[in-house]
């Protein structure tokens, strides 16, 4: 009697979880077109600014102000939710000669750790970012809580991710 309820939460379990990382693709999928075209939009407000420079003597102080906020945007939203994690800079002298076993209980244990500390930092990183209503960008006069309020969408997505991680160790977002 017991064995079907088994298999049944089982399946239903593995159900879920293919729901959520389709899910995640997804957002993944979005936001990577979406830094896409901010990066676009980075080059050509760049190519802009060079042309006005000296086609028309004209430095625009607004383009460079635009292209930093852009930028900021497009690191912190591609880092928390396109790039895979094992796409990311690692140190892994020692675990590439782990077993795979090891090599699991490591990303697990990684993930925990790495997760539980952005964790004991969100809420002072989200007070000071809303701190920042105070104060203003130089040129565009843009509340620096806007320019930043993209850090603590990393910072969320980050321990999203990592939890993710230490419930389904080993699998990458890529599939390996």
């Amino acid at each position: 009697m017991t064995e079907p309820l088994a298999a049944a939460t089982s399946s239903d379990s593995r159900g879920a979880a293919a729901r959520i990382e389709r899910g995640a693709r997804c957002v993944s999928l979005w936001v990577g077109r979406l830094c896409a075209v901010l990066f676009a939009l980075v080059f050509l407000i760049f190519c802009y600014k060079i042309v006005r420079r000296y086609a028309a003597g004209d430095a625009l102080a607004w383009a460079d102000e635009v292209c930093v906020v852009l930028f900021i945007w497009i690191v912190f939203l591609a880092n928390g939710l396109v790039v895979p994690s094992n796409r990311q800079i690692a140190f892994d002298l020692l675990y590439r000669h782990l077993s795979p076993g090891a090599q699991r209980w490591v990303e697990r244990l990684r993930s925990l750790l790495v997760g539980v500390l952005i964790v004991a930092c969100l809420p002072g990183t989200i007070d000071y970012i809303a701190f920042l209503w105070r104060e203003k960008t130089p040129v565009m006069l843009w509340p620096l809580n806007w320019v930043y309020a993209c850090f603590a969408v990393f910072a969320v997505a980050m321990v999203v991710r990592l939890a993710w991680a230490v419930y389904r160790p080993g699998t990458h977002e890529d599939g390996r």
